[in-house]
């Protein structure tokens, strides 16, 4: 009877340690699959992620090829892509209803950024968010925990440190016509967002929102200064031009009345 307890037992502990193995192999694969499956329905735009490798010992790891979709009506294929995004979470966290990540750091991302009328795709995204956080608290006194798990809204975030940086800008649409070739590649301030979700309950869309409209910030307040300094640089380049030009004809009105007067007999010394 003990041996056969003492079987069972040992059955039992190979199971929970095939389980937790399975966890830790399958975790970057369950993570690419909430990105894929939350991100939509917050944003209303494609949202995919190339893969995932976290550990789930130290919290640590890699998302790799990341993107973010332009809503529709906007032409540039993407609103945001980032090969490579360091995240550190809290693994304590991983089973309590507030999930903490310690610091997630967005290396390099390309932003693409285009206006349509009197709103560009980064604010239409984030109206996106908006209407899915408004949805989610309206909502929130009746909604079964099947419809909550649709947007993972049972669940609340806090991120403790949003890093971007070495960003780039591309511009689209009739920016792209006024800015030229200067509109492409332009540098993106670093960003530093501290203690989102902190001091309040926030689900991921409304940490997604209020990181986006950071970064619609950054990026607006970036092109705009942008153009300042290619009209400043356009202000002088033509200036100079003027100045060259002027310079020019005062020094071939001076040769033109030195051949004038040696024409007609002007004082020599």
């Amino acid at each position: 009877m003990k041996k056969y307890i003492l079987i069972g037992a040992g059955v039992i502990v190979a199971g929970l340690i095939t389980a937790i193995v399975l966890v830790i192999l399958n975790l970057g694969d369950l993570i690419k699959t909430a990105v894929e499956e939350f991100g939509p329905p917050i944003t209303k735009t494609e949202v995919r992620l190339g893969s995932a490798d976290i550990s789930v010992l130290s919290g640590s790891g890699t998302l790799s090829d990341f993107y973010l979709g332009n809503p529709a009506g906007f032409k540039m294929p993407s609103a945001i892509e980032c090969g490579t995004i360091r995240v550190k979470v809290n693994t304590d966290s991983l089973t309590k209803d507030k999930i903490i990540i310690d610091e997630i750091y967005v290396d390099s991302p390309v932003i693409s950024y285009e206006k349509r009328g009197n709103t560009d795709n980064f604010q239409t995204i984030v109206n996106n968010i908006k209407k899915t956080v408004a949805g989610e608290k309206k909502a929130d006194t009746t909604k079964t925990e099947e419809a909550k798990s649709e947007t993972g809204s049972e669940k609340t975030i806090q991120i403790n440190n949003f890093i971007v940086k070495n960003g780039k800008i591309n511009l689209g649409g009739s920016l792209l016509d006024a800015f030229g070739d200067q509109g492409m590649g332009i540098d993106l301030p670093d960003i530093h967002l501290k203690d989102i979700g902190k001091d309040k309950e926030t689900t991921p869309a409304e940490a997604f929102a209020q990181i986006l409209g950071q970064l619609t910030g950054d990026v607006t307040g970036t092109v705009t200064e942008v153009g300042k300094q290619l009209k400043e640089a356009v202000g002088k380049a033509v200036e100079g031009a003027s100045k060259a030009v002027e310079e020019g004809a005062g020094k071939a009105g001076e040769s033109v009345g030195g051949a004038i007067k040696g024409l007609f007999g002007g004082s020599k010394e």
